[in-house]
């Protein structure tokens, strides 16, 4: 069943200032996730200190910013609006192309890219106007689909319109498929993909998802999955028909037991969750078995201040456990460092 991203009830609960965030994402998505140039990315070890400065740094510009990565040796990755990826190096005031630059469906170029993700020095892309995934090797000029690419729909080798991703260490392919509320795994050199979450049809049951956006893959071959209409983060173990509630799941509000329009997650290696509470413009830290989070970031409400979102999109850690986040109404990736809760 085809469905709005914000329903008339989500429009009315959020009024005219959330419009824009609805033509952006419904246009983006009628027409994510992100790892690390470094062979061996793993989860992140939870930051020492336990906290994180609430006050963020403006490391890179963008034009509305929908992810963002960071490899091991801080160069930055975003998809950007122009059609392409655009990599900042450290302390880089202006950001250079790396793939893509121009509208359509060639192989060397992209249409509306919205995911990233670095493995082995390659970038595999979520190019969501042409419903596939791109691998592009370093200092490659074009591309090679890795994903979907054979138009829009649900068979096992297609794809509808995707967020999420990510790539393990044997660069297979885990990819939200949104519109098929589904989770797909490509394995390397695979012409079709494998259902790993839901593909039972949108609901909230617990095989079951609807519209899932961020997805993370942890050590165990756990998937985290926000799914982003049900308000909540599920865990789906290796192999299983079912997932679990690991975040949210009380109803769409802005309670410590709630979420609201989910649309990343992330884990460290203390199974600690990590949400990008999108429409209540904060990251949210759900300890293992917990009923609340806790804000972490954003703790002052929706605004272009240092200390504030504006309906982001995307977030990652960076290797030493640092958190950026991809602000996307605010055009901005903002790094909040480990190690200090200064306002």
């Amino acid at each position: 069943m085809s469905r709005k991203i914000f329903d008339d009830s989500v429009i009315s609960q959020y009024g005219a200032t959330k419009t824009n965030i609805f033509l952006l994402i419904y246009s983006r998505y009628a027409i994510g996730e992100i790892l690390t140039t470094q062979v061996g990315w793993r989860n992140v070890i939870a930051c020492p200190s336990g906290s994180w400065n609430t006050t963020g740094t403006r490391v890179a510009r963008a034009n509305l910013p929908e992810d963002v990565f960071i490899d091991n040796d801080g160069n930055i990755y975003v998809p950007d609006n122009s059609n392409s990826i655009q990599k900042w190096l450290p302390n880089a005031t202006n950001s250079i192309t790396v793939a893509g630059g121009s509208f359509g469906s060639d192989m060397n170029q992209l249409k509306n890219p919205i995911g990233i993700f670095v493995r082995n020095n390659n970038l595999y892309i979520v190019d969501n106007g042409n419903f596939r995934v791109q691998k592009w090797a370093y200092g490659a000029t074009s591309g090679v689909t890795v994903a979907g690419g054979n138009g829009k729909g649900s068979a096992l080798n297609q794809l509808s319109n995707c967020r999420g991703i990510y790539v393990d260490e044997n660069e297979n392919v885990y990819i939200a498929d949104r519109d098929n509320n589904r989770v797909m795994k490509w394995m390397l050199g695979a012409t079709e993909g494998v259902v790993v979450a839901g593909g039972n049809g949108e609901g909230r049951n617990s095989n079951q998802l609807t519209f899932p956006l961020g997805i993370y893959v942890d050590n165990d071959a756990n998937i985290y999955i926000a799914d982003y209409y049900n308000n909540r983060v599920q865990m789906w173990a290796k192999d299983a028909t079912n997932g679990i509630t690991v975040a949210g799941g009380s109803g769409g509000g802005s309670a410590p037991n709630q979420l609201s329009l989910p649309m990343a997650v992330l884990v460290d290696t203390q199974k600690n969750v990590y949400v990008l509470d999108t429409f209540n413009d904060r990251v949210q830290k759900w300890a293992p078995d917990a009923t609340n989070g806790i804000t972490i970031i954003g703790s002052d409400g929706r605004g272009s201040r240092p200390n504030q979102l504006q309906s982001p999109f995307g977030m990652r850690f960076d290797s030493n456990g640092n958190i950026y986040v991809a602000d996307t109404y605010n055009w901005r990736i903002q790094k909040f460092s480990c190690g200090s809760s200064a306002a």
